[in-house]
């Protein structure tokens, strides 16, 4: 009798979300020759399930907003339904209750418990989209939210979720695999801008116009103290650098002259379409309605005019900034009023006919939660939205940056920009050019961490406005039709890179978001870099069958030098060497689990074939706990008799392939890539990598780059114009032929 040897990755253990690794580490070690060729590896379309939009609506959020709704009434009739135990009238109840909630619901514990008791019987009723709607709603607004919770949503969530390779590991893959492969990475590399935009001193809250010809920023390099600032830095002050037409890159940072700029603080500044309204923050101002404002400025006969507060209809007696510009009539912003979910929220208003603007509304529980959410940036051309937040549920640090897209009638959950964006640090005060390739951002040094500078970044994929087609898939084992976990990799044939790899979950899941109208092609990543053959041009949502062959991943192999005796339970001499190399890989990594399993052919009487199976799994796991020293608990045997077939019992030949014991390993994730990598390419697979960053000269972007002219003295590199107090140059210029 033969035995498969099949080390399976992604089952859970015990609800610790523990992974599983499908890897033949014996069968190529062994290097058996006698291996065969089980099934080949192709894709092919399948259906998948994917959750649909958000289910619900809150259509009454706006509505006092300060206040929850409360409806007595229908409070006990919740209350005599739950203890009646009728789910039905539950549901009903509960629903029409949590669809009249206004913003402050959010905030109301007792409005928080319908919400999760709502997320409780939908999943009693088997509707797991809304139920995960739900709990992601309780994650959002609950400051500490019950672990029960979390668990639920994990739980439901699992199926279409799937993580990129984390960062660290990823940057040893992509040096490791080019032995083997000689695909192109991420573009993005970390660029600064260069000494004519930063300074030595803090410089930040980058705005670039959609049309490329003009950056706006935030900078403390003005050389005086103001006492209203606690930690006496420098105040805060606008400047703005101009594309140059002629001699190309941009031109060196110049200050707003004194009418924008005053001895207060002035921030976070954005333009409308053709550069004639300048929208920024003003903090501290004796006069102002809050700790910071909005103010607008027009460009008028060649001068910007004296700044204007946006007055009450806009701006609270709090916090309010980091103002971004629709064209010329919707602004998003932030602030942190306390009629919102959270700490700060994001609102957006539009300018009316006649001026004035309309009153902020809030973008709801999809965007906001109950952490902050700041730095809105719209894309206007897809209609996505960029947010950084501290409250939605994936996260890699502090503040991630995420975008949602929206659909006409709502916005799609957002998705973290992943690790090639966010780090565990902070990132926020950014911006995005108009052909949505490239983010501009601040960034600090570990050693200086409140001094900022701006960098560049080109977005991997999964970050740009323009990838939101789903391609989603299933790794499928194209022998026994199980899911199997690894990395999976898509190449974008058009740009020849790579895009940045997921980990498929235990049901063999991943998901890319990409840009439309591409030729891509799959990967996966496990004990080989397999290249599946079929090329994929991405026109809709679509899901995919990867189908795998065990031969080339090095999985289930047939070793017919091993067998049982017949109606034997008796471990054969010959098997020994192999089973101490398990125990060998048990000592060496003794936070995996192992699992063996027996099966049997069809042959026979059932209930005898269980039995027969049994011992032979529990002989096997007595000589390795014996040999290993291992606690009982940590191997375990299982007798499946001929139950779980791996081929039809129609020839002698699928018999034998039948009659198996299986190993199935189950390890932390956290291991997982660390025991891969270091079977693949051996124990010192760890190349010497980079120095820390902080070390690392960092190149300028050639966009902020030009060519050698005469610049002003070090001192007076950044001091306004004679002519400026008259005259103030137009930020956005009139190009020869533009309309």
């Amino acid at each position: 009798m033969g035995i498969v040897w099949a080390w399976l990755l992604g089952c859970g253990f015990g609800g610790r979300g523990w992974g599983v690794l499908l890897w033949a580490v014996l069968g190529l070690l062994l290097a058996q020759p006698r291996l065969k060729t089980i099934a080949g590896t192709y894709l092919r379309p399948v259906g998948g399930d994917v959750p649909p939009p958000p289910p619900i609506q809150f259509p009454y959020l706006a509505e006092k907003p300060e206040k929850p709704y409360v409806n007595a009434r229908l409070l006990r009739q919740i209350q005599k339904a739950e203890g009646a135990e009728d789910l039905g009238l539950l549901d009903s109840l509960l629903g029409r209750y949590i669809r009249q909630f206004r913003v402050a619901n959010f905030r109301d514990t007792l409005s928080l418990n319908l919400l999760w008791r709502w997320a409780q019987v939908r999943e009693a009723l088997g509707d797991t989209t809304l139920s995960l709607y739900l709990y992601e709603l309780c994650l959002k607004n609950m400051h500490r939210a019950p672990s029960e919770i979390r668990l639920s949503y994990r739980r439901l969530q699992e199926r279409w979720r799937s993580e990129w390779v984390p960062l660290e590991y990823y940057k040893k893959i992509v040096r490791l695999r080019q032995r083997i492969d000689t695909l192109a990475p991420p573009k993005g590399v970390l660029l600064s801008l260069g000494p004519h935009i930063n300074s030595p001193y803090p410089d930040y809250a980058p705005y670039m116009h959609p049309s490329g010809q003009v950056l706006v920023f935030t900078s403390r390099r003005e050389q005086v103290l103001t006492a209203l600032d606690p930690d006496q830095l420098r105040n805060e002050d606008l400047y703005y650098a101009q594309r140059d037409f002629v001699r190309g890159g941009f031109r060196p940072a110049e200050k707003f002259r004194d009418v924008i700029n005053s001895p207060y603080n002035e921030g976070s500044a954005c333009l409308n379409s053709d550069g004639t309204m300048l929208i920024f923050a003003r903090c501290d101002v004796p006069e102002g309605y809050g700790s910071c404002d909005l103010y607008v400025s027009y460009y008028e006969e060649g001068r910007w005019q004296q700044p204007t507060n946006l007055g009450p209809d806009v701006n609270s007696p709090a916090w309010d900034s980091h103002p971004f510009l629709v064209g010329d009539s919707l602004l998003f912003f932030a602030s942190n009023r306390p009629a919102g979910f959270g700490q700060s929220d994001i609102y957006v208003c539009r300018r009316l006919p006649d001026g004035r603007w309309s009153k902020p509304q809030n973008l709801g529980p999809t965007i906001n939660t109950a952490g902050d959410e700041v730095t809105p940036y719209f894309y206007e051309p897809h209609q996505v939205l960029y947010f950084s937040s501290t409250g939605q549920p994936l996260s890699y640090g502090g503040y991630d940056i995420y975008k949602s897209r929206w659909l006409g009638g709502y916005w799609e959950p957002p998705r973290n920009l992943g690790p090639l964006v966010n780090t565990d640090g902070d990132e926020y005060y950014f911006t995005i050019d108009g052909r949505g390739n490239k983010i501009y951002y601040a960034r600090a040094s570990r050693k200086e961490p409140r001094n900022f500078d701006l960098y560049s970044f080109e977005l991997p994929m999964e970050a740009r406005p323009d990838a939101y087609t789903r391609l989603s898939g299933y790794l499928i084992d194209s022998a026994s039709g199980q899911p199997l976990t690894g990395i999976v990799i898509a190449l974008d044939l058009s740009e020849g890179t790579e895009i940045t790899p997921l980990i498929a979950n235990r049901y063999g899941y991943f998901e890319f978001q990409l840009i439309q109208n591409r030729q891509y092609q799959l990967m996966v990543l496990d004990t080989h870099l397999i290249r599946i053959p079929d090329t994929l041009t991405v026109l809709d949502d679509s899901t995919y069958g990867v189908f795998l062959s065990t031969a080339e991943l090095g999985r289930p192999y047939v070793f017919e030098t091993i067998e049982f005796a017949t109606n034997s339970a008796e471990i054969p001499s010959e098997a020994y060497s192999t089973l101490d190399y398990v125990a060998g890989f048990l000592l060496k990594y003794p936070f995996v689990r192992l699992r063996i399993e027996g099966h049997t052919d069809a042959s026979g009487d059932p209930a005898h074939n269980k039995k027969l199976s049994q011992a032979r799994a529990e002989n096997i796991r007595q000589y390795l706990l014996r040999v290993t020293g291992h606690p009982p608990d940590q191997i375990v045997a299982v007798g499946y008799g001929s139950e779980r077939p791996l081929v039809p019992n129609t020839t002698e030949e699928n018999r034998a392939r039948n009659r198996r014991v299986e190993f199935v390993i189950e390890v932390p994730p956290e291991k997982l890539l660390l025991m891969r990598l270091d079977y693949l390419y051996g124990e010192d697979w760890e190349l010497p990598m980079p120095a820390e960053e902080d070390d690392v000269p960092v190149e300028i972007d050639p966009e902020f780059q030009i060519p050698e002219i005469d610049m002003p003295d070090e001192e007076g590199e950044f001091e306004t114009p004679i002519t400026q107090g008259e005259y103030d140059p137009p930020l956005i210029e009139d190009l020869p032929g533009a309309d």
